[in-house]
């Protein structure tokens, strides 16, 4: 494995980390335990204070991931400009970080308005999905991974199933920011009827909530059911899929049941973030995204020194 595939894996793992740690930040309400920014109560040394802390270590790896996504988007200009499938995603991480930056500035002086919260995260699972690209195709230099048997109506449900979770994870974020988690005050029932009254603004956003939940469960169960005559990877992937959703079902329920604890807050982001990262590869494979904008060959190059000249 060359350095830059260790550094695209580790990078991908630790924006994952941050991911769920920013759901630290806002389930035990620790987003203000930094008032300021860039500095933490007028200064770079944190106070040994439990909201603090945990607002702190928010920071402390995302400029760690900073760091090392702006290695990746250097190392890329530096010797993968003529692989696409690295180059572009790459130069849109490091636009991405820079609004991501700012976007968290913003969130702090503004005093965590909602819609900024929920901005912040689609612009971090973004970033996610693309260093997961970039991670396939810089392992695909070498391992010329074959592309998958792709079944009838796989491509389909597998869009349908993105946008859905998507759609689900960014309507959560802004129901928890806007404290209307527990607006239904059951599961699975809201306020103990299907339909609940929808009079109130909160009861309206939390059961579109779980209309597109349960959605996504449905395009999900379809996309196990057609992947099936697919290949042996794709079965794999709508599986594992499927099976996440399950447990995030779970674990959604147990946020009610719990009147949203903290760790299952944070669970809740966490599987869903990972639901997210394995539906982002599926259409990084069922597209070949890694191959579709693959190396342009210098004249005269075999095709078996491609990984070579990629390094």
């Amino acid at each position: 494995m060359t350095g830059f595939q260790r550094l695209c894996i580790a990078t991908t793992a630790l924006v994952f980390v941050l991911i769920v740690i920013g759901g630290t930040v806002r389930a035990t309400d620790s987003g203000l335990g930094c008032p300021d920014w860039p500095r933490c109560h007028g200064s770079f040394i944190p106070k040994w204070e439990k909201h603090t802390l945990i607002e702190y270590t928010h920071r402390l790896v995302a400029s760690v991931a900073g760091l090392m996504v702006f290695a990746i988007a250097a190392w890329a200009w530096k010797s993968y400009r003529h692989v696409r499938s690295i180059w572009y995603p790459a130069s849109a991480t490091a636009v991405l970080l820079l609004v991501q930056g700012g976007l968290g500035g913003i969130t702090v002086i503004q005093e965590l308005p909602p819609e900024i919260v929920t901005v912040h995260l689609a612009t971090a699972l973004t970033l996610f999905a693309l260093l997961v690209l970039i991670t396939v195709a810089a392992v695909a230099q070498d391992l010329r991974i074959r592309l998958p048997t792709v079944g009838p109506g796989v491509v389909a449900f597998t869009v349908a199933a993105s946008g859905l979770t998507l759609a689900t994870m960014l309507l959560g974020a802004y129901v928890a920011g806007a404290d209307y988690s527990l607006a239904c005050s059951g599961w699975p029932l809201c306020n103990g009827e299907i339909v609940p009254d929808l009079s109130l603004t909160s009861v309206q956003l939390v059961f579109i909530h779980r209309l597109l939940a349960a959605a996504l469960g449905v395009s999900l169960i379809w996309l196990a059911f057609v992947a099936a005559r697919s290949g042996a990877e794709l079965r794999l992937l709508a599986t594992s899929a499927l099976g996440v959703y399950v447990a995030q079902v779970l674990v959604g329920a147990a946020n009610i049941w719990t009147q949203v604890a903290d760790l299952a807050q944070i669970a809740h982001l966490g599987v869903g973030t990972a639901l997210w990262g394995i539906l982002a590869y599926l259409n990084i494979r069922i597209f070949g995204l890694h191959e579709a904008l693959d190396v342009q060959r210098p004249a005269g190059a075999p095709a078996g020194d491609l990984a070579r000249l990629a390094r």
